[in-house]
């Protein structure tokens, strides 16, 4: 399978959470002129913000985060340790990731569920729909167990993915700076 269509979901979902930022950026600032201009707030823009631009705009990015393998990390340790081990904690690591995110999936699911099936809203100044934001953290998390269960993949089958997911992380910043 290929690498490009393994990442074209996470790519469109990056999309998507790049547009809510830019939709959040627009609407709080358009709502600020016009509360300082007109006294004319909009409505429903802390509900908007709170519920859909900020949960879309953090989480909808974990598949590609973990694709890319770019969270932060302390791999002090980590490089010290023989390539053996190195694959040995990275394979171990992935797999709980995969069950960690796969279990947030299945439980935020059941969230979402419950809140579609009570049309939950919200209870500020506008009763505006909230039930939809719901769904995304269980298609977030379970892009993440994707992600990770395609980097264990590479990780027992791929030598040059092996070499590259446990490779020292120092000595790939002193690679890509002299390139």
């Amino acid at each position: 399978m290929s690498s490009k269509l393994i990442t074209w979901l996470p790519d469109r979902l990056t999309d998507v959470a790049s547009l809510l930022l830019v939709l959040m950026m627009l609407n709080i600032t358009l709502d600020v002129i016009l509360k300082a201009l007109f006294n004319a707030p909009i409505q429903g823009t802390l509900e908007v913000t709170a519920y859909y631009y900020m949960v879309g705009s953090v989480l909808l990015p974990i598949a590609i985060v973990e694709l890319t393998r770019s969270s932060i990390s302390a791999d002090v340790f980590f490089n010290l340790m023989p390539f053996g081990l190195r694959f040995t904690l990275m394979a171990f690591i992935l797999a709980l990731c995969v069950v960690a995110y796969a279990g947030l999936a299945w439980i935020t699911w059941s969230d979402a569920m419950r809140a579609f099936g009570r049309n939950e809203v919200s209870m500020g100044g506008v009763g505006m729909p909230i039930w939809p934001s719901r769904f995304i953290l269980p298609v977030s998390f379970a892009m993440g167990a994707l992600a990770c269960a395609w980097n264990l993949l590479l990780l027992l089958t791929s030598p040059d993915a092996r070499a590259d997911l446990v490779a020292d992380a120092t000595e790939q910043l002193i690679n890509e700076e002299i390139e």
